[in-house]
């Protein structure tokens, strides 16, 4: 659903002081997912009367036309700033007046200070607000994250679901249980029937479970069971990244996802250990569709497994071969 029609914007990067400081890894999966985010096009779709995709420059960005100003879902990673503001003012006419982080890592919200600084309330949950606002070490990423700047925390936090009506639609904020983090947000548009759903889901790609914030196999499994019956036929699901899909996207989703986990749990149950389970490669079914993107199947097994609290901190692993 997200089409490759390409929208004039300007690639500079914003005054280092907006964005938190970034360590990564000399290889691996989020030194490549940083290449990409700085390399690939910015594409927009507009996928109903609306609400636009902006993907490409970080995770995928959501932005509902509104009164006043419209709003937008994550703001992206830090280099592609500028282009994601020009992106927005294009489809919406002005810079939005909300802007709601579905969680606190850097390519969701890298463009949180600039957003803030020409107005907008930026809204999470609270225990993104807590991250974004200390020092971070995610093990299984071997990446350290400096506090982000007080302008680019969040202003409004919450961890209840509640509604914001924006005027031409109601967006309804849900707050999940630990699952790809501990302040995993998706956003539901009532009257355009799309459901944002954040890092919980990544379309025909592993997702990163972040054991460091809770993230878990199993809350990743809750957080998608409970969506589920929100939506229907005929929603858009917008994920965290890939492209544009719909309820039956999601549930191949789930339905990857309790595979790999019912045949991790067999694995211990039969007392393995990690090496062994790494080596029966529980995901292996599965690589050739899910396992094309940043997360490679033993890559993703770690983190499962880390998340399980049985590998205390997961060296990372190296990034696919070009």
């Amino acid at each position: 659903m997200l089409d490759n029609k390409l929208r004039p914007g300007r690639n500079d990067a914003t005054g280092g002081d907006a964005f938190a400081k970034h360590s990564f890894p000399p290889d691996g999966m989020v030194a490549q997912s940083r290449i990409d985010h700085e390399s690939t096009p910015l594409l927009t779709a507009e996928i109903r009367s609306g609400v636009f995709v902006f993907a490409g420059a970080g995770g995928n960005l959501t932005a509902i036309a509104g009164s006043p100003g419209g709003t937008i879902v994550d703001t992206g990673y830090g280099p592609r700033v500028a282009e994601i503001e020009d992106a927005v003012v294009g489809v919406l006419g002005r810079m939005p007046r909300w802007a709601i982080n579905t969680h606190w890592h850097f390519d969701h919200t890298d463009g949180n200070a600039g957003f803030a600084a020409a107005g907008a309330t930026i809204l999470a949950h609270a225990n993104s607000r807590a991250r974004l606002s200390t020092s971070q070490y995610v093990p299984s990423l071997s990446w350290r994250i400096s506090a982000s700047p007080r302008k680019a925390w969040p202003s409004l936090t919450f961890d209840h679901p509640f509604s914001l009506d924006v005027g031409t639609e109601e967006l309804h904020l849900l707050p999940q249980a630990p699952a790809h983090t501990d302040g995993d947000v998706a956003v539901f548009l009532s009257q355009a029937n799309v459901l944002v759903t954040g890092d919980l889901f990544t379309h025909r790609s592993y997702p990163v479970i972040d054991e460091s914030s809770g993230g878990s196999l199993r809350g990743m499994i809750e957080a998608v069971e409970g969506l589920l019956p929100m939506i229907d036929g005929d929603t858009v699901v917008v994920p965290g990244h890939g492209a544009a899909t719909n309820r039956t996207g999601l549930a191949a989703f789930l339905d990857m996802l309790r595979s790999i986990e019912n045949r991790i749990l067999v694995l211990i149950e039969a007392q393995r250990e990690i090496p062994e389970i790494m080596a029966a490669r529980p995901t292996a079914e599965f690589d050739s569709v899910w396992g094309r993107g940043y997360a490679t199947g033993a890559h993703f097994t770690s983190m499962a497994l880390a998340g399980m609290g049985l590998i205390d901190a997961p060296a990372a692993l190296p990034a696919r071969a070009a």
